[in-house]
């Protein structure tokens, strides 16, 4: 039962949107009518500048920390510990407060993660890192960070625990990512298209 409210602890923490709150404060505007109409760091930035997209992964990041900090403090179990992971980023997404309509997680999963592994951040980062300054495409890089964390924590000696939590993580914000991947995928068709004709 602990580890059940831990977990909706969790999800309530995901839920505070930093880009919604911030974008609300400046503006008065709902984020999610204006730019891409994401709640998420990168369509604050698109609105307010720079700085908003600062804070708004700060916002992100910091809260997801804090969630995973809070299960582990407050004696969370080992799949407590593991599933805040997901559980946070689901808050992200589909912020109850918000009508569901949250933001893509890339953020939120960073800090869960962070607080959780820092040495597997680390590696994909550096790995994302490599994919970005090859591709310059942001969304290539984002996606192969996602698909390779579960099999290099597998590989680090990680738990079923973790293994599970950060699958579910993955099919989590891939669905979250579905759109992007979807205009990567697209472009590639049309440019191979083009190359070919």
């Amino acid at each position: 039962m602990i580890d059940f409210i831990l977990l909706l602890l969790a999800y309530i923490l995901g839920c505070f949107s930093t880009a919604y709150y911030l974008v609300r404060w400046r503006t008065g505007e709902d984020v999610r009518r204006l730019g891409s109409g994401n709640a998420g760091a990168t369509n604050a930035g698109r609105v307010l500048g720079k700085w908003g997209f600062i804070m708004a992964v700060i916002g992100d990041v910091g809260k997801a920390a804090l969630a995973i900090w809070f299960v582990r403090w407050l004696g969370g179990g080992e799949w407590a510990m593991a599933w805040a992971i997901p559980a946070v980023v689901m808050g992200h997404i589909w912020p109850i407060q918000l009508g569901f309509r949250g933001g893509e997680g890339f953020a939120s999963a960073f800090g869960a993660v962070l607080v959780y592994h820092p040495l597997l951040v680390g590696i994909v980062s550096g790995v994302a890192l490599l994919f970005y300054l090859t591709t310059r495409k942001r969304s290539v890089a984002g996606a192969i960070a996602l698909l390779i964390t579960p099999p290099l924590a597998w590989f680090l000696g990680g738990s079923a625990a973790e293994i599970s939590a950060l699958i579910a993580l993955v099919v989590l914000m891939l669905w979250a990512f579905r759109r992007h991947l979807h205009t990567i995928f697209q472009g590639r068709l049309i440019a191979g298209k083009s190359s070919h004709g």
